[in-house]
């Protein structure tokens, strides 16, 4: 077995309790109260060290979970703003689609009617006039505007065609024992109640 050396600093053991070269006995108070401060100097900066850096790790673990709430809160107030926008945009589509549709009701009315007085005096008229070639007496009661126009477009010279006026907007036309009617009122006050 080897023998072991000694650390360097065992040597200086023998020198504990022994005088120094000046011939003073140490201070034993003042070295330990110094040791005391030293050590109570490094231990606080350690300490503030490590408490800052724990400040700073927390510090920035809120930092992000506020800008996590932040944004979470951000994404639910767009939600809800969202969702009120679209019901707000929905309802004022819905209120200018039934203006839109009242005022074209109102503006189409008076062309839709004329359309359908053209129609059935178009109607009316082809009717006459085939029962006229046939050889039928005709005989027409309307309105004494709608007696003009039959007498413009239907050809009567040759044939026993007769007009009386009636007080109504409904044209009449008697073909031999045939009765056709034209109930013009009628229709209009149907597209009316249609149209809102």
């Amino acid at each position: 077995m080897r023998a072991r050396l000694h650390s360097p600093a065992f040597s200086l053991l023998s020198d504990f309790d022994g005088v120094p070269a000046s011939g003073e006995a140490p201070d034993y108070d003042a070295l330990v109260k110094a040791a005391f401060d030293e050590g109570y100097g490094k231990g606080h900066s350690q300490g503030r060290s490590e408490a800052e850096a724990d400040a700073e790790h927390l510090l920035a673990e809120a930092a992000v979970r506020h800008a996590q709430d932040v944004e979470q809160e951000r994404q639910s107030w767009h939600r809800d703003c969202a969702d009120v926008l679209v019901e707000r945009l929905e309802g004022v589509a819905g209120l200018l689609e039934r203006k839109i549709e009242a005022r074209m009701a109102q503006l189409l009315r008076p062309w839709l009617i004329e359309r359908l007085r053209e129609r059935a005096m178009s109607d009316l008229e082809k009717a006459i006039s085939r029962a006229l070639a046939e050889g039928a007496k005709v005989h027409v009661e309307a309105p004494p505007e709608v007696i003009a126009l039959l007498r413009d477009r239907l050809p009567s010279k040759s044939f026993q065609i007769g007009y009386s006026e009636s007080a109504n907007a409904d044209v009449r036309a008697h073909i031999e024992d045939t009765e056709i009617e034209v109930n013009i009122s009628a229709w209009i006050a149907g597209l009316e109640a249609a149209t809102p």
